[in-house]
């Protein structure tokens, strides 16, 4: 048994990030249906082997949708689905991956 092991879903839809999912430790999980548009579903977990360990943040990416449409509504709803999500292992090398370049101010 771990010490910590909870989860947020957020779906990239074309109108914005929607809620998905979650589980908080030891009360289980909250279920919400995926919106059907959606493009991306992130799941963000936040887990920790034992009271003596580091708390590790990763992110697992799934795409329902082309990489194109995905950039596009990233860039008009922004890549912060969740406050901090950069620091979650996975997330900042996927959209490295797919091509996202942030706007230049």
């Amino acid at each position: 048994m771990s010490a910590s092991d909870e989860i947020d879903e957020m779906h990239l839809t074309p109108n914005g990030w929607v809620r998905g999912s979650s589980k908080i430790d030891f009360a289980g999980w909250t279920h919400r249906d995926p919106p059907p548009d959606r493009l991306l579903t992130v799941s963000f977990r936040e887990y920790m082997s034992s009271g003596f360990s580091k708390m590790e943040l990763t992110a697992d990416e799934e795409k329902h949708g082309p990489d194109v449409d995905i950039l596009a509504a990233l860039e008009k709803h922004g890549v912060e689905p969740r406050p901090g999500a950069d620091r979650y292992y996975g997330w900042p090398e996927f959209l490295k991956k797919i091509g996202y370049k942030k706007a230049s101010a």
